[in-house]
């Protein structure tokens, strides 16, 4: 957990770096709306659009592997609930 939050904070400062330095203007057109703005900044946007779909598109498996552990607990509760049953020789 540690390793991933300190390799995301230096994605995120990496890319702000690369950001800071290009700054040149350039003119996108998105859906017939022309925008213009600097190449970091759409850069930015970019990697920022690309890490919301991909928390998107992780979040229907987040869900079944918790509904899954869930399931689990309760199968584990009911079995230690249970008497055992050993065999006598």
């Amino acid at each position: 957990m540690i390793i991933s939050l300190i390799l995301t904070i230096v994605a995120a400062v990496f890319a702000v770096m690369i950001a800071l330095e290009n700054t040149t203007m350039v003119q996108a057109t998105f859906f017939g709306y022309a925008v213009q703005g600097s190449i970091g900044i759409f850069m930015l946007l970019a990697l920022g659009v690309g890490v919301i779909f991909g928390i998107l598109l992780m979040i229907p498996a987040l869900i079944g592997h918790s509904v899954s552990a869930m399931q689990n607990k309760r199968r584990i509760a009911q079995l230690e609930s249970k008497p055992s049953r050993k065999k006598a020789n």
